[in-house]
């Protein structure tokens, strides 16, 4: 009776599997819905400091064969310090071959670390490549990229006071 019940589970097992193969082999053929950035601009500026904005502009591009039409496209921007901002965008209507651009944000940065921009489509599969980035504390952003160059204009403009003056000296 035991090798009975051992085939039969066998029997069951292999005709679930055989149902289930064709399923997976047409997901896997299955042409998906890619999304592209754009644009992204921080309000603060080249470089995200803490306090201030990402904007994104994404393309999102019908590859499949049917229309995508009443979807949900969502995004999210989440830090490792574990602050995650989720937005949500009503998508109508993209015909096969088409796109549409979606204007993500503003999302706000409020700690410093890293933060990773992923976007997702109800019902459908999104091919994407998540967008990571670095936000500066406010202070030493300021110093190295505004105290620095700064520093190094106002020695340059004394160097060249001093040589001007040298100069006049010597003739």
């Amino acid at each position: 009776m035991n090798v009975l019940a051992s085939s039969r589970l066998r029997y069951s097992f292999l005709v679930g599997l055989a149902a289930f193969l064709p399923l997976a082999a047409a997901q896997e053929n299955h042409e998906t819905i890619t999304a592209e950035i754009l644009s992204k601009r921080f309000s603060s500026g080249y470089f995200p400091v803490v306090g201030s904005y990402v904007e994104y502009e994404v393309k999102v591009t019908n590859n499949d064969d049917i229309v995508l039409s009443n979807q949900s496209f969502w995004a999210s921007l989440a830090s490792n310090g574990n602050q995650t901002r989720y937005a949500t965008y009503f998508v109508s209507r993209v015909d096969p071959g088409d796109y549409k651009t979606i204007h993500l944000g503003p999302f706000k940065m409020e700690d410093e670390g890293w933060y990773e921009l992923k976007v997702g489509i109800d019902n459908a599969t999104i091919d994407f490549q998540p967008d990571s980035f670095m936000v500066y504390r406010q202070d030493p952003t300021q110093a190295l990229f505004v105290g620095i160059p700064t520093l190094m204009a106002g020695a340059g403009i004394t160097c060249f006071s001093l040589y001007r003056k040298r100069r006049r000296m010597g003739a």
